[in-house]
């Protein structure tokens, strides 16, 4: 088995290691997935057609020297974030210190082209895209000078909004904090985004200001369509505290993160599975549209647990992805992992009650990237070795880490399935809904097939890269 390396964003000394150790906590678990699978108690909804236009597709990426680091799709064009941390002259060219992001453009209905509509370059380290409103925002990062900003704290963050048919910058906004920022999550929302992540010390987005509590704490911003910040909070205590997923519906807004005892949601203290525990627990909560708590479930073990994303269906029902190891209480239920971690599905209705919960993974060490609605079904990306049940299906990896994309429906069953298996590694880094289907973004280090479509083995192990659209039947 390769081992998957999550890369630590270097942190000043005044972050104290918080930042260090969030991430190191968080991608501990996220870095491969399999399948055993417990079931909800409601109904599966009856299938809709998937646009006509919508067929499946795998469009190659890779860049010399470039990295795939976010998608996002509005049905007739999908969008790639490519960071050039190389100079792509060699197969082992040398690292730039500057990243530059590539935002391109590129037409989904031609399963042949890659070549993009339109392209543009962006300074700093490529995060979550998400295309909402007639824009493409990006999310990016970096030490000093990040989209234009003078950014404080190291690293720190911004978005930066292109316009969705030409690729002209619309508007740009500094994410940034005293001692450090990261955005971890953006999701489209009525008139803008909704973006999510962590920070430590006094964060600054446009004129809103909020101070973390401890070591760090996370926070949710609601950004308009012309980039002013309707309103912006904190959530956290003492300890280390982040949230990792967001995501909105016409009326509502869904986050996700992790937190340690102490902490609290707007002046609501959070519920521990273990008040003892230092590690860090779930917890899944809806918030209106001005940005007011409504309810909030926590979920969690003797263990860490990784966020991988949040998701609201066609019915209204919250989704949460995660990555878990030992046993898990969640929605009034003790799961036990098949192996080192597994992948975790719950869902909860609109008003917070549990609606069931099942584990996805083999014997080995496997998890979940992401999470996307795809109507009343979710679909996730994860990651997996040695063999694992997917449905009717057993997959079995044939190099290092492999991955998998899978729709799950109403009463957790998975009804399709994409493995995506190589002789090297296989990484699923985006992933975002589009009408009738999803988009999602695929790196490989050797050559790879997502189903029966053939990847061809990279020139540079660190670049392949591919983009795969879906409809979800």
């Amino acid at each position: 088995m390769v081992p998957c390396r999550p890369v630590v964003p270097n942190t000043s000394t005044a972050a104290n290691g918080a930042l260090a150790q969030l991430v190191r906590r968080s991608l501990a678990l996220t870095c491969s997935l399999g399948a055993a699978l417990a079931a909800c108690a409601m109904p599966a909804p009856p299938r809709g057609p998937a646009p006509p236009w919508l067929a499946a597709r795998t469009l190659e990426i890779g860049r010399g020297g470039a990295v795939l680091s976010g998608v996002a799709g509005d049905g007739a064009t999908v969008f790639a974030a490519l960071t050039s941390t190389t100079d792509g002259s060699s197969p082992a060219p040398i690292r730039t210190p500057s990243p530059t992001t590539t935002i391109e453009a590129i037409s989904s209905r031609d399963g042949r082209a890659s070549e993009p509509v339109w392209h543009t370059e962006l300074d700093g380290r490529g995060g979550p895209l998400v295309a909402s409103a007639g824009r493409v925002i990006a999310a990016l990062s970096g030490a000093g000078s990040v989209a234009g900003f003078a950014l404080r704290g190291e690293p720190g963050a911004a978005l930066v909004a292109l316009d969705a048919a030409t690729g002209a910058p619309a508007w740009k906004l500094a994410v940034d904090a005293t001692q450090w920022s990261v955005i971890a999550a953006v999701a489209p929302a009525p008139d803008g985004v909704v973006v999510g992540g962590s920070f430590a010390g006094t964060l600054r987005i446009g004129n809103a200001v909020v101070s973390s509590a401890g070591k760090s704490d996370g926070f949710v911003a609601r950004i308009s369509n012309t980039g002013s910040v309707t309103w912006l909070i904190r959530f956290g205590g003492p300890g280390i505290d982040a949230i990792q997923g967001v995501a909105a519906s016409p009326d509502r807004i869904a986050i996700a993160g992790t937190f340690t005892a102490g902490a609290d949601l707007l002046g609501h203290p959070l519920d521990a599975v273990d008040d003892r525990s230092p590690y860090a627990d779930g917890v899944v909560a809806e918030l209106d549209l001005a940005g007011a708590r409504q309810w909030a479930q926590s979920f969690g073990g003797k263990a860490d647990e990784a966020i991988a994303g949040v998701a609201i269906t066609a019915s209204g029902r919250v989704a949460v992805a995660a990555s878990a190891r030992g046993s898990i209480h969640v929605s009034g239920d003790d799961l036990v992992a098949n192996g080192a971690a597994d992948g975790l599905v719950a869902w909860w209705s609109s008003t917070g009650a549990a609606a069931g919960a099942v584990l996805l993974g083999g014997a080995d060490f496997d998890g979940l990237r992401a999470i996307a609605a795809a109507g009343d079904r979710v679909v996730v990306a994860g990651f997996y070795s040695g063999s694992m049940g997917l449905g009717d299906r057993t997959l079995t990896a044939t190099g290092g880490d492999d991955a998998f994309l899978a729709a799950l429906d109403a009463t957790g069953h998975v009804t399709e399935a994409w493995p995506i298996s190589g002789d090297g590694r296989e990484e699923i880094t985006a992933l975002a809904a589009i009408p009738g289907g999803f988009v999602a973004g695929v790196t490989h280090t050797a050559a790879a097939t997502v189903g029966t479509n053939a990847l061809p083995a990279p020139r540079d192990p660190m670049a392949g890269a591919a983009i795969v659209v879906r409809p979800v039947h």
